[in-house]
């Protein structure tokens, strides 16, 4: 493709040779240590490299056509731009011939319910006959071919890629998670949605936002007409309401409790699901969900509200919402000689509340929980967890998640701290034997919640992942009982 190709949209402040626009280059280089043939290469300032300092060594390896670039450089063929992260965003755009103009865009956002909120709304658009792409944190799908996420939210050169992929493929659909990092740094700078949603927000990744102020802000611009068109918006807490009188965007509010646009009616919770009438205005609709709890009635509202926001027909609405019997990770069962099992990905305080208090409703016996935090990621959720793990907990055994390169044994002292009665706290450090003393102990009328890792199959202690699944483990363990 041709470099003036790649710049389309782009202010240029300077080029050094108005020749490069007629140069042709096959790829675009945006990592040093990953340098493309006969490529373009993109310095980036990043959030823990400027590459801007390396673009000698980048030209000199033979393989650049030119760097485009924030700086003026010397003996080196250059494009000039005041943002070579947002230019960058553009000429992937560019390079992948991306018409966004031939998708429904979907991007959804908060700190828990992204994951089953998105599998939620392509199953609308899929029962509205739409080809779906879906990227977020358990997987990317590219109309039914699953690739590993290695981020929730990737790269604007892998989102693109995987985008055309699917237009190869029919898509007509983009089904998104958006992460604040992703946000925070531009990462998704040039998408635009046509409905943006937003679940909730509470305290998680303080280690990188380091205030709630800072996390909430990265979230909203995620409502701001540069990035979308209209939006839905959980108002059951307190941001949710902040955001919703805060933007100027076409708007619906949803809530369980509080008033709202759309609202459920005659709601019936039960270990199946749950059942019940949605409203808002004329619109009036049952809905039938194998999903558990209040948490996934928000889900479900925010889901429905995009619907709406599409001009979904009720219809089409109904059957994805009813098609969608679990998303992976995400309060999955196993019922094993009258004891309930379930697998959740709650790893922050306020998503294990509500997953325990769901599952609170249904308590005949027992609620026994397992959970532990990560290790180099924001501490001061640690002791919350517990707190949370706590308040609807009748047992509890602290164990480890994915440790990283701290001492599990620390994370876990971080965790005893917010316990205010350990009398019921059992500490068992390694996983797996953490899960094989709770099958031993659970019994029948038991409600078992091995929290904070769902869908993931792996650990990772040091610096190395190796393979561990928690549905695996249990399924074990009760075999082995």
């Amino acid at each position: 493709m041709k470099i003036e190709k790649l710049l389309k949209d782009i202010k240029v402040l300077e080029i050094s040779d108005s020749a490069l626009l007629e140069k042709e280059v096959e790829d675009i280089s945006f990592d040093n240590r990953d340098i493309k043939p006969n490529s373009i290469f993109v310095a980036i300032k990043g959030e823990a490299f400027d590459t801007h300092s390396v673009i000698n060594d980048v030209y000199s390896s033979g393989e650049v056509v030119c760097v485009l670039t924030e700086k003026k450089v010397d003996n080196i063929p250059y494009i000039l731009v005041d943002d070579s992260k947002k230019a960058f965003n553009n000429i992937c755009l560019n390079y992948f011939n991306i018409d966004l103009n031939k998708f429904v865009k979907i991007g959804i956002t908060g700190t828990n319910g992204k994951t089953t909120t998105s599998y939620l709304v392509e199953s609308i658009l899929k029962s509205n006959g739409a080809k779906t792409i879906r990227l977020g944190t358990v997987e990317y799908d590219i109309c039914g071919e699953k690739l590993t996420a290695n981020n929730t939210t990737p790269g604007m050169y892998e989102i693109c890629s995987m985008i055309a992929k699917g237009v190869k493929k029919g898509a007509d659909a983009l089904v998104m998670e958006i992460s604040s990092h992703a946000l925070k740094q531009n990462r998704i700078f040039g998408l635009k949605f046509d409905v943006a949603v937003f679940t909730n927000l509470s305290g998680d990744h303080l280690d990188y936002h380091l205030s709630m102020d800072d996390y909430y802000n990265s979230k909203k611009l995620l409502f701001t007409d540069l990035y979308s068109d209209k939006c839905v918006i959980n108002i059951e807490g307190e941001y949710g309401y902040k955001l919703y009188n805060e933007i100027n965007i076409k708007k619906l509010s949803c809530a369980v409790s509080k008033d709202a646009n759309l609202v459920p009616r005659d709601v019936d919770y039960h270990l199946d699901g749950i059942n019940c009438k949605l409203k808002s205005g004329s619109f009036d609709l049952d809905i039938t969900s194998c999903l558990v709890g209040q948490h996934n009635l928000e889900n479900i509202l925010c889901a429905v509200g995009a619907g709406y926001m599409l001009n979904i027909n009720g219809d089409a609405i109904r059957k994805g919402i009813e098609s969608l019997k679990n998303v992976p990770g995400r309060l999955e069962k196993i019922e094993s000689n009258g004891i309930y099992y379930f697998v959740d990905y709650a790893h922050t305080d306020d998503a294990l509340l509500n997953v325990l208090r769901a599952l609170s409703f249904y308590k005949k016996n027992r609620i026994i929980t397992v959970f532990g935090c990560g290790g180099d990621r924001d501490k001061t959720k640690r002791p919350r967890m517990a707190k949370a793990a706590e308040q609807y907990s009748d047992k509890i055994i602290v164990t480890s998640d994915n440790p990283r390169t701290e001492d599990p044994e620390e994370i876990i002292e971080d965790i005893l701290q917010g316990f205010e009665d350990k009398k019921n706290v059992v500490v068992i450090p390694d996983r797996r034997k953490a899960i094989q003393y709770t099958t031993s102990i659970a019994e029948e009328g038991d409600i078992v919640l091995v929290a904070g890792k769902g869908h993931e199959d792996y650990q990772i202690i040091g610096k190395e992942k190796i393979h561990f699944d928690d549905k695996e483990e249990i399924l074990k363990a009760i075999t082995e009982k």
